[in-house]
């Protein structure tokens, strides 16, 4: 029996893409947006991180949703190992351009159209580099460049960089001084509290059309305790007690619906070791 046939849900919550209506948002959301918007006002260079599974994406997708489209144009990056190359070829092809295969010759002609009020249309630019802790250490570098013009007097768009806690150890070391000097706002994200979790679990249930609560108390408390409040994390264990209380014909998710799940992580765990 699956959950939607057990309580009727109108659908399956804890899904890993939410629609923009259905987006929890906590106190450290609201922080986080505030901080991405000053940096798009001041055309600013920001860095926001966060652990694995704890919403950097969706916050993003958030920030960008939730521009004036013909205000704004966003180009989002994730390229695994992203090099200069690769970074000067996707802003060059927003303005028509072809990359040139020389990353010398890709700067030089993105600095003459940057010059030359290549950027300076209707729309604003703002460039997202996510995942960035796995940028090449020359992309890192290469920031250095890429917004300022004019002998730093001049930033062409805002930049965002997103990633995990690495990016901000990595950007402390010495040789990216330069970088992090530059760096403007930057932002941590961390788990939800154990209040929000809570929360965030009814509000899951809500949103499929179901207005009892579906897990107790001492479910809840377990679920904050496993997750740390991380979204990601939080979904998978819910989801998976539903199931689990589904298939048992129980009333609701309790401690021992959680405590099975929990387990049973703990040994795909041990098998992937």
């Amino acid at each position: 029996m699956t959950p939607q046939e057990k309580w009727g849900l109108e659908k399956l919550p804890f899904r890993r893409n939410v629609e923009g209506h259905e987006f929890y948002e906590t106190a450290a959301h609201r922080e986080a947006l505030a901080r991405m918007e000053w940096v798009l006002e001041q055309n600013a260079l920001g860095l926001l991180t966060g652990e694995v599974g704890s919403g950097k994406s969706t916050l993003i997708r958030r920030l960008i949703g939730g521009l004036d489209e013909m205000k704004w144009l966003p180009i989002y990056i994730c390229v695994p190992g992203l090099r200069p190359r690769e970074f000067y070829g996707e802003l060059l092809s927003y303005l028509g351009e072809a990359s040139p295969y020389s990353v010398n010759r890709a700067r030089k002609l993105w600095n003459e159209r940057v010059q030359a009020g290549g950027l300076a249309g209707e729309r604003r630019w703002v460039v997202v580099i996510d995942e960035a802790q796995d940028i090449s250490e020359e992309m890192l570098q290469e920031l250095r460049f890429v917004r300022n013009q004019r002998m730093d007097a001049v930033s062409p768009f805002p930049l965002i960089l997103v990633g995990q806690p690495e990016l901000r150890r990595k950007l402390r070391l010495k040789k990216y001084e330069a970088i992090s000097q530059r760096i403007e706002m930057v932002y941590h994200l961390t788990g939800m509290t154990r209040e929000e979790t809570a929360d965030y679990v009814r509000h899951q249930i809500q949103l499929t059309g179901k207005a009892a609560p579906l897990f107790t108390d001492s479910a809840l408390h377990l679920i904050y305790g496993a997750s740390r409040g991380i979204p990601r994390v939080v979904n998978q264990i819910c989801l998976q007690a539903l199931y689990d209380a589904a298939a048992k014909n129980s009333d609701v998710v309790e401690d021992a619906h959680i405590q099975r799940v929990l387990a049973d992580q703990e040994w795909q765990r041990g098998a992937a070791g």
